[in-house]
């Protein structure tokens, strides 16, 4: 349930960590660190399983959906979050959700916070579940076929992430040590079999998606897309998720927004230099205009980050 008393205070303070150990749950200040809350929950064998820059803050990880590949075996932010507080741009502190799965009766502003860059309110906290942390983790490498992950998410061997390149289908595994061993022997006897299978740390893991998953466009398209988008985008460099349609790399700015709208599909261009392109293509106007009504709502005095086409107007008038 939200609340939207101006009295609230923070659950917790900047910079602290309030972990619910029997509960697998944890708050976290918005400027902590991913690579704190890692470190501070592992010592207690847990893990939040999200991927993004170790060294942002959960705030901005949240603000702007960073999300990677292993969203397929645990979900993306919207599914982690149970709670968030933040502020609108009236200054007060609103607070939404809370430490337990079901705890929402009305409107979920909770996942209203993912992925709106601060347009309509600013994070102050998180509440977030946690999973058991992985033994370890299994990589197993594919010929480079895109239709090759239809045939393992049904399967026994249905992986937690899965990239594809232009050399290879990489599938990673992670899990308990048992778990391990049952995907090393059901991959080696299964009908579609990997070129290699590679027994490995979590943080080797980690470190390779982060290290492959990365780029200077993020193309979201239909997963039975992503070939054709490849082919007529061109990129200079590319990997993609093929799961969920999801392609990262570099290439012609022009030429990645035109393939992707003429299949569908959405292109941005966040880039850390400051010379961001659209967060995202302009809605149409119904949706635009719905956009506008809740940014009315929560910022009346415009005190928050602009809508992203009203930024892009104000960088051109100057």
């Amino acid at each position: 349930m939200s609340e939207f008393r101006a009295d609230l205070e923070p659950l917790v303070a900047p910079g602290a960590i309030d972990h619910h150990v029997g509960d697998m749950t944890a708050t976290v200040a918005a400027d902590v660190p991913l690579r704190r809350v890692q470190a501070s929950v592992a010592a207690a064998q847990q893990w939040l399983p999200i991927d993004g820059d170790p060294d942002l803050s959960v705030g901005e990880l949240v603000e702007t959906n960073s999300t990677g590949p292993l969203r397929l075996g645990y979900g993306a932010w919207r599914d982690l979050l149970l709670g968030a507080q933040f502020r609108n741009g009236s200054g007060e502190l609103i607070t939404a959700g809370g430490r337990t799965v079901k705890n929402v009766a009305g409107y979920d502003l909770t996942k209203f916070m993912v992925g709106q860059r601060g347009v309509f309110g600013k994070i102050v906290t998180i509440t977030m579940r946690l999973y058991k942390r992985p033994a370890g983790a299994i990589l197993a490498t594919f010929e480079p076929n895109a239709r090759l992950i239809g045939k393992l998410l049904p399967s026994t061997t249905r992986p937690q992430w899965a990239m594809l390149t232009a050399d290879a289908l990489l599938c990673g595994y992670v899990a308990d040590a048992l778990t391990l061993d049952f995907y090393e022997t059901t991959l080696a006897a299964a009908d579609v079999k990997p070129r290699t299978i590679e027994r490995r740390t979590l943080e080797q893991d980690i470190e390779h998606r982060a290290q492959l998953f990365r780029g200077d466009f993020r193309v979201s398209v239909p997963p039975a897309k992503v070939a054709d988008f490849i082919a007529v985008a061109k990129p200079t460099k590319w990997v993609a998720d093929p799961a969920f349609g999801i392609v990262v790399g570099a290439g012609d700015d022009l030429q990645i927004r035109g393939a992707a709208q003429a299949l569908s599909g959405t292109a941005s261009f966040p880039r850390r230099d400051g010379s961001a392109g659209p967060l995202f293509d302009v809605p149409s106007p119904a949706q635009r205009q719905l956009l506008e009504r809740l940014k009315k709502s929560f910022d009346p005095d415009n005190r928050l980050a602009p809508l992203p086409w009203q930024a892009q107007t104000a960088q051109t008038s100057s």
